[in-house]
């Protein structure tokens, strides 16, 4: 349209100028807000540069929208309204969103593409001195699937952009079988990130990492077990059944340019908001296994025997257990048998061979730890209590 043939060479018959190529539909507000400043600027820099409108709509669309739109009726701007995907000026600069700016210098290389944001007096005339424009390109997921929006936003920046631009998600979801139960965070120094995965853990396990703590940063042995006290009145929804992973659930939280604190807090909110419940968190006496030595200077249970790589045995009654950190073993409550933590006061911290009975008897597992120079005792300590109550 508005021009002497019904096809033309790009370059020939618009590059006698400077070439801003304009690709536009007409629902599209931003669209045509370009297209009037276009021809403003065109105006005012004295027909220095030419403008190419390039639309996919019809030919009888375009026409219609021109004579009943009194701010374009006076346009005069070749139009070429084939640009659709199979065009050819479409494959020359591919894109998903409009309004997409190419600017083609006078000697036919392309300058910039761009945004309309970009269509700025300072940039046209740098555009018309054939200086640097140094202006942000432009790229559009050519992909239709994430393009066209209606994907999980999560995923599409990980797919198409390695995670990059995530600055805070979080996701609560059933357990999952296909998993292990399991808690971990992770710490990315460089980028300051920090995150939190729970699998298939209970509603009480949630709440006891949302409020962890530690009594002290450099003996991480004593780490501080929060207890969680549920003064709900549904208490059934608090009851893990592995088997059938009922009331077991998997969480999941990002944040970048946080603490620790931080993260915590948030998770804090969403489990109260998830669950429907109002958690705080108290001083108390909570009930510890301490883990101690008989005697100062009870030191050969320490060494291992083995010097190969650490392993857990589960032989009929007995559990064994070589060259496997103590901390390990404290945290697993010797490995999930008994009902409270554990906390260690042996001054230890190394690695230890030990043969556990596979039971919740304690004094059963006291004689055989007495074996070894060890003892194990239930009891008060002060600690943190959190107490979780119905939220109305």
């Amino acid at each position: 349209m508005n021009h002497n043939a019904e096809e033309a060479n790009l370059l020939s018959a618009f590059n006698d100028k400077p070439l801003i190529i304009d690709f536009w539909f007409i629902r599209c507000a931003p669209c045509l807000e370009a297209m009037l400043r276009l021809d403003s600027l065109q105006k005012v820099y004295h027909n220095q540069f030419n403008i190419l409108l390039a639309t996919s709509e019809k030919e009888e669309d375009v026409k219609a929208f021109f004579q009943r739109n009194k701010k374009f009726r006076d346009f005069n701007h070749p139009i070429v309204y084939s640009a659709h995907s199979n065009s050819n000026l479409k494959k020359l600069f591919p894109h998903t969103g409009e309004p997409h700016e190419v600017w083609i210098g006078k000697e036919g290389i392309v300058k910039a593409i761009t945004s309309s944001y970009e269509i700025t007096p300072e940039n046209i005339q740098k555009f018309l001195l054939n200086e640097n424009l140094n202006i942000p390109e432009k790229k559009d997921i050519l992909d239709e699937k994430y393009a066209m929006g209606g994907q999980p936003l999560l995923m599409t920046d990980e797919e198409r952009n390695a995670g990059k631009r995530k600055l805070y998600y979080s996701w609560i979801g059933a357990a999952d079988p296909q998993v292990p139960s399991l808690v971990t965070g992770q710490l990315n120094i460089q980028t300051n990130e920090q995150k939190i995965i729970c699998q298939n853990t209970p509603i009480t396990g949630l709440y006891q990492i949302a409020y962890r703590t530690y009594r002290s940063k450099t003996q991480i042995e004593n780490e501080e077990v929060i207890k969680v006290t549920n003064q709900s009145k549904d208490s059934l929804n608090f009851t893990p059944d592995s088997r059938t992973q009922k009331n077991l659930f998997c969480y999941e939280i990002f944040m970048r340019d946080t603490t620790d604190a931080k993260i915590r807090t948030r998770m804090q909110k969403e489990l109260d908001d998830f669950f429907n419940l109002k958690s705080e968190i108290k001083q108390g006496n909570i009930p510890y296994y301490i883990l101690s030595r008989l005697k100062k200077d009870t030191l050969q249970i320490f060494k291992p025997e083995v010097k190969t790589a650490g392993y857990i045995q589960d032989e009929g009654d007995t559990i064994y257990i070589r060259n496997v950190a103590i901390l390990s073993v404290v945290r697993n409550k010797l490995y999930n048998k008994l009902q409270h933590s554990i906390i260690n006061e042996t001054g230890y911290n190394g690695k230890i061979d030990l043969a556990i009975p596979k039971t919740a008897n304690i004094e059963t597992i006291r004689h055989a730890l007495n074996n070894y120079g060890l003892d194990i005792n239930l009891e008060m300590r002060p600690g943190n209590i959190v107490i979780l109550k119905d939220a109305h």
